[in-house]
């Protein structure tokens, strides 16, 4: 158990792209934080340069918190899927029990692209005993199969990120009408990671099952914490893609947690591969990001030029096309092999 006077244990990853990102989450973050509440942040370092560490650390001189940079065997990650925006940082939170101190039991797991707008301590007092984490069910692919659970599946099917997040949920036995959970945020329980030995199964998951990986590790984690999550308010994590919804009927969502997700999100979370940095970045919350990166050393900084290039807009066009393929053909195109027989492409 934690008392009122122990620090709140924080861990986020970036690497030099991420720095800046990184400064205006951690300054959100203070932000919100109680007067009589201290902050541990640990920030896994994927290749954050010597300027911008600088910059950070200038960024965050309060009495309130206390820095510890983390290095990552990122070797241990060796042969994951990495393209575009995705490298192997994008899995760090992996290795969250080979990373933090051994006294730790617990720990809340942030992304570097979010705003934090509650006090922290309110999800660090969350319950945590005999789960592996705490964490928000995504309503941007709220089920392990949306097309079957959805009454309303006709009109919000098409606005989803994701129809089957686990496209092989069968082969782990998955129940379609289990929640599938975002893990941008996390309350961790790292006793329960290391007694059961997490790391290990979700890498050898994401090996064995590559073909059919949908959003990396976070695919993996929802495999090997089936049944052994519990959900948090939704509102500690809200993912922009709530605002591809224009009402609620169009939702995998009930009026009330629409209504809360869109008006009161305590995390927001820049969810998309488009992020508030990027230029022609269209997101409500947005402006408050700029607010939070002129409190670090970045201040005054915005994109050049303020809308979407031709090579972006063909970049978003591609990526949207990837998301369809995969939620869409491949599926398809599985059934098909396995009815004649083929042999599944060498990894």
């Amino acid at each position: 158990m934690t008392s009122q006077l122990d620090p709140i244990s924080v861990v986020t990853a970036a690497d030099d792209n991420y720095a800046m990102p990184l400064a205006a989450t951690v300054a959100s973050l203070l932000n919100s934080l109680k007067k009589d509440e201290r902050l541990d942040l640990y920030v896994i370092d994927g290749g954050i340069s010597a300027d911008s560490h600088y910059r950070l650390w200038r960024g965050w001189n309060d009495s309130r918190l206390n820095v510890h940079w983390l290095e990552p065997d990122l070797s241990l990650l060796d042969g994951m899927d990495v393209s575009g925006h995705v490298s192997q940082m994008t899995y760090a939170r992996l290795l969250l029990p080979l990373l933090l101190p051994e006294h730790l039991e617990r720990v809340i797991y942030l992304d570097s692209d979010l705003l934090v707008l509650r006090p922290i301590g309110e999800l660090w007092s969350e319950p945590v005993e005999g789960v592996g984490c705490r964490a928000c069910q995504d309503p941007a692919a709220p089920w392990i199969d949306s097309e079957r659970v959805l009454a309303n599946y006709d009109r919000c099917g098409p606005r989803l990120a994701g129809i089957r997040p686990v496209p092989n949920y069968r082969q782990f036995g998955m129940h379609p009408s289990e929640p599938y959970f975002n893990a941008g945020v996390m309350l961790v329980n790292l006793q329960y990671w290391r007694d059961n030995a997490i790391t290990r199964k979700a890498i050898t998951c994401l090996h064995a099952n590559r073909e059919h990986m949908l959003w990396w590790d976070q695919y993996a984690l929802n495999v090997i914490l089936y049944r052994h999550w519990r959900p948090l308010d939704m509102r500690w994590n809200q993912g922009a893609q709530i605002y591809r919804y224009p009402t609620y009927l169009d939702s995998p969502l009930d009026r009330e947690t629409f209504r809360q997700l869109r008006r009161q999100p305590w995390i927001v979370h820049f969810s998309s591969h488009r992020k508030p940095w990027h230029s022609g970045y269209r997101h409500p919350y947005r402006r408050r990001f700029f607010q939070m990166v002129d409190r670090t050393q970045w201040r005054g900084w915005r994109p050049a030029n303020d809308y979407p290039t031709i090579p972006q807009r063909i970049g978003n066009a591609y990526r949207s096309y990837r998301v369809w393929y995969r939620q869409r053909i491949s599926p398809v195109e599985h059934k098909v092999k396995a009815a004649l027989g083929l042999k599944k492409r060498a990894a």
